[in-house]
């Protein structure tokens, strides 16, 4: 029998490369720099929509057909089914970009330096006091420094949730490590520190949790799988010890993605488990950083870390209704963080406000000598954050054949949000953002190939222990050619120019939804082996990849919730070192609509 199969793979295999010496490529064709006062064809289409969605016997039968020549043959059949060939049909004349940095050092701006302690002071609630709020930064620095309660209770606190949240039917699984009596060390110094009125920060005695890509001592570095991570972590990852030296109390290591190359958080390894939803259960948490994001809707922490490649920052936060925020490429240091994505990713913070959210990207950004991308940054500000009253002055760009291609639920409230803000005072004018298909499609051979040249070891080493799902993409990437790579570098050159000029012409921020569906349900049958569903990751990507492959920062905030009570997010993204300006935009738009309590919350101060 396994003779006769290897036959027909081998015969597919000859069918396969007969097919392609006679049916060639079509001709190149010249991609010439679109002008800005030309009109710009919408071109974005749902190529992946038809591929079949995998789980249960069918997906594990997939991982072992990803070994096979014939899972060459069906991958390849893929990529020319969702038009993910297309740079090996185009000529590109721009030369390549590699790291999506602003060409030049920006010269440093005057602004007012950065005063966290004021932006603590200024926070309020400003809702009435039946409404619901998370526990923020400020909330549990008040208490401390009126020593109502003690950074001691606090970690006291987190441990009962952490413990009561592996208790629920199902298990919510957004902490995967945690130690109690780190977490006790690190609580009896703060407390200690309160009580002689010397904390070392505004970060002092507040509970982070961590996703698993960063090194955190003295836990696993596991990415998300069983096999990487084999001795705990000897040194913090810069940012972690950064947040460790101002007196944050870590947690622990929060669940994600298996390897981040996937954007629901589906996760059905032994060490792991599928993180939940905290405002239903019975939904995705939207991945890569889903522990991260699950932990904060949840009440346990008001700060967790994340990485964001192609929106594992993003998608989480918007899925479970809190704010998450990614960067510039090189505003915040990437050094001691798994190397998964080396142009993409990007490190922060995910909170439940954006004041928080502030607060933390002010606190972690700059430079750090041991991550050459940061060494050329101009100083961080949060100029103007404050005045939400009225965003006269700001512009707004919007591409509404864009914002609109989105399921009509998360379009009608984020038009809304964005009316809200004009009411405020914002211009919002229409522009039109060229050739994103072919960038989505530049970053996803990007991040894919990176992924897997990144796991090649791996791949062959622990390949019966990888999800079926993460084999699946990281075979995907394994297709893709140097030349295709380098093709996609030269869309970034000209993806990069496209933003420059809609900037250049006065846009402050460019507004989008932040998912193209609602949250997504977990299927039973995902539980046992996961899911590969492209036509939903490329939904809960739609907005997110421009972001990341040209280096611009992105945020997205909830502006509203779905019939059923699940989280739409609004994403509000601005030119290279200017989020300030995206900063002030987010927190105006928070605003726009109460937050709801999620059916899973903790609240650190009961």
């Amino acid at each position: 029998m396994l003779g006769i199969l290897s036959a027909v793979v081998g015969l597919l295999v000859l069918l396969w490369m007969f097919y392609d010496f006679f049916w060639p490529p079509p001709p190149l064709a010249d991609r010439q720099l679109g002008k800005p006062d030309q009109p710009v064809e919408y071109n974005l289409k749902r190529t992946v929509a038809d591929i079949p969605r995998l789980a249960g016997k069918k997906l594990i039968f997939s991982k072992w057909l990803a070994r096979t020549g014939l899972g060459d043959v069906l991958r390849r059949l893929a990529i020319r089914k969702g038009e993910l060939d297309l740079f090996r049909k185009i000529r590109i004349p721009d030369a390549p970009t590699l790291f999506p940095l602003p060409p030049s050092c920006p010269e440093t701006k005057t602004h007012s330096k950065v005063d966290l302690e004021e932006l603590i002071e200024k926070s309020g609630r400003g809702l009435s006091e039946d409404s619901f709020t998370f526990v923020t930064i400020p909330d549990l620095l008040k208490q401390y420094r009126s020593r109502t309660v003690t950074p001691m209770q606090i970690a006291e606190r987190v441990i009962e949730i952490i413990e009561d949240m592996e208790k629920q039917s199902p298990k919510m699984r957004a902490i995967v490590q945690y130690k109690k009596e780190e977490i006790f060390k690190m609580a009896a110094a703060s407390t200690k520190r309160y009580a002689e009125d010397k904390p070392l920060s505004v970060m002092d005695g507040i509970p982070v949790a961590v996703k698993e890509e960063y090194h955190v001592v003295p836990f696993y570095s596991r990415c998300g799988t069983t096999f990487m991570g084999s001795e705990p972590a000897k040194e913090d990852a810069f940012i972690v010890k950064k947040l460790r030296d101002g007196g944050a109390i870590i947690i622990g290591i929060t669940n994600m993605h298996e390897l981040g190359i996937g954007t629901t958080g589906n996760n059905p390894n032994r060490l792991h488990g599928t993180p939940r939803n905290p405002y239903n259960v019975n939904h995705y948490t939207g991945g890569s950083s889903s522990g991260s994001a699950a932990a904060v809707a949840a009440g346990l922490c008001p700060v967790a870390l994340g990485t964001d490649g192609g929106g594992s920052i993003r998608i989480p936060a918007a899925v479970c209704g809190v704010v998450g925020i990614k960067g510039s490429c090189g505003r915040i240091s990437t050094s001691g963080i798994a190397p998964l994505a080396h142009t993409v990713g990007c490190s922060g913070p995910l909170c439940a406000t954006v004041r928080d959210v502030a607060v933390v990207y002010a606190y972690l950004a700059g430079k750090d000598k041991d991550d050459p991308k940061t060494l050329c940054q101009p100083d961080v500000t949060l100029e103007g954050f404050e005045n939400i009253v009225t965003l006269k002055g700001i512009t707004l760009g919007i591409d509404w054949k864009y914002f609109k291609d989105s399921d009509p639920a998360v379009y009608q409230q984020c038009e809304k949000a964005v009316k809200y803000l004009e009411d405020k005072g914002a211009s919002v004018v229409s522009i039109q953002i060229p050739e994103l298909q072919e960038t989505i499609f530049a970053h996803a051979i990007t991040i894919t190939s990176e992924m897997a040249t990144g796991m090649e070891e791996e791949y062959h080493k622990y390949h019966s222990e990888m999800n079926p799902e993460t084999v699946s993409n990281v075979s995907m990437g394994r297709m893709f050619s140097a030349r295709e790579y380098f093709q996609a570098m030269k869309q970034r050159t000209r993806a990069m120019g496209f933003l420059k000029t809609i900037f250049e012409d006065g846009v402050d921020c460019i507004l989008t939804p932040a998912l193209g569906i609602k949250v997504p349900e977990i299927r039973d049958d995902a539980l046992e082996y996961g899911e590969s569903n492209l036509a939903v990751t490329s939904e809960l990507m739609r907005y997110m990849s421009l972001a990341n492959f040209t280096g611009i920062p992105g945020l997205t905030l909830p502006v509203g919730y779905d019939d059923h009570g699940l989280p739409i997010a609004l994403q509000v993204m601005s030119s290279w070192w200017n989020e300030h300006v995206l900063l002030r935009v987010s927190h105006a738009a928070e605003g726009f609509t109460p937050k709801t309590k999620p059916q899973v919350h903790y609240n650190l101060l009961e």
